[in-house]
């Protein structure tokens, strides 16, 4: 078990699960990374001069990127979300995280010296509710 010594810092994953979606195994994955980006489109409004006087941002979106590995009891190399698929992420500790996205995109990396791998990315749009 780790501990801390010295000033407190945030260490470690926050993501506990994920369901909602075809081939989900609640409880059947490891998470051993998450980004999680806030994102939007922009049009810049320049003058005569061509400098910028204005900025409009739309099409405000969330996206996260989870990497985990399938384990358990019911672990399968084949629970992956597909892309338009709902995930719901499951996090106590980070609201950033947790709730429903869309899936953009999902793969997974096997080795024979490791386990198998999956990356997921997923997105939130302002405007629609998953």
């Amino acid at each position: 078990m780790a501990t801390t010594t010295g000033t407190a810092i945030v260490w470690g994953v926050s993501s506990t699960n994920m369901t909602g979606f075809t081939a989900a195994v609640s409880g059947g994955y490891t998470f051993t990374g998450e980004d999680v980006g806030f994102e939007a489109d922009k049009v810049e409004i320049k003058n005569r001069e061509g400098s910028v006087t204005s900025v409009y941002t739309y099409n405000g979106r969330k996206t996260c990127s989870l990497k985990c590995y399938p384990s358990g009891s019911s672990a399968s190399p084949t629970s992956l979300p597909v892309p338009g698929e709902t995930v719901t992420v499951t996090s106590s500790t980070d609201s950033h995280i947790a709730g429903n996205w869309l899936c953009e995109s999902s793969s997974k990396a096997r080795t024979n010296e490791g386990v198998v791998e999956f990356d997921i990315s997923l997105v939130q749009y302002d405007d629609i509710t998953h």
